[in-house]
């Protein structure tokens, strides 16, 4: 009986060991925007290290209250960009299996295969495919009503970080800037662009001086990372997006 009963424990431990991480486990995320697709994952219980109201959230620093968190956790988001990256991968001992590298992006195609990635590894495909209806319903509607507009016909100039939503509502882009600092260089070639639309990046903004040469330019800042404007889900970041290039009110005022 006692071998038996030694079969059957060591079996159990091998079922366990390939079977997805359940719902119930900790999930950390490194920043605001990998716990939002976590969340679309299906993940109940996130825990995000850098704070929503961070205005730069990749450069969050871990903190030594941090450590156990990560040592406890099932699966830790992290998306590449963060400054935390190396020590995550190399500085704190962490076993490899519970890093999950996702892709960061709001094209359709990137959400769809980093949400998926998650739920794959929680166990929780069903929740993520109807979260990921949903996202691709706001995109759909959002894009028709910007196509109903004919806004979507203008050609833009868009920050480096927000070239996938604005491809994902149909504007056709014409330049891109970013994301470092506009040197004189970079203004001037912007300058030649036709394009009276400037698409920037609120979490670090650098296209100001290309509103300035271009008189009546409309001027809009996106997000990326959930948390300003009331945001917490990639939902509520696309909803705030499409509605700040809805920019009927606007264009050609001036």
């Amino acid at each position: 009986m006692k071998i038996i009963s030694l079969y059957i424990i060591l079996a159990g431990i091998l079922i366990a060991c390939q079977e997805p991480v359940k719902n119930t486990s900790m999930v950390v995320a490194t920043n605001s925007w990998t716990a939002a697709f976590a969340k679309a994952a299906g993940a109940k219980n996130i825990v995000v290290l850098a704070p929503f109201e961070m205005q730069h959230p990749s450069e969050y620093e871990l903190r030594a209250a941090d450590i156990p968190v990560l040592v406890h956790s099932s699966v830790i988001i992290y998306a590449g960009y963060e400054t935390m990256v190396k020590r995550l991968q190399s500085g704190l001992d962490l076993k490899k299996e519970s890093l999950l590298k996702i892709e960061t992006d709001y094209s359709m195609a990137a959400i769809e295969k980093s949400v998926m990635d998650i739920a794959q590894r929680l166990g929780t495909e069903k929740i993520a495919l109807q979260n990921l209806d949903s996202i691709r319903q706001i995109m759909t509607e959002g894009k028709s009503q910007l196509d109903k507009s004919g806004l979507n016909s203008a050609h833009v100039l868009v920050n480096f970080f927000q070239q996938s939503i604005v491809k994902e509502m149909g504007f056709e882009v014409e330049g891109v800037f970013g994301p470092a600092a506009l040197e004189a260089g970079d203004i001037n070639k912007m300058a030649q662009k036709e394009s009276m639309v400037i698409i920037d990046n609120e979490h670090n903004p650098v296209g100001m001086p290309l509103e300035k040469i271009k008189n009546g330019a409309v001027y809009r800042q996106l997000i990326n990372f959930p948390g300003l404007h009331q945001t917490r889900t990639l939902q509520d970041v696309i909803r705030y997006n499409i509605k700040q290039l809805s920019f009927s009110t606007d264009f050609g005022k001036q």
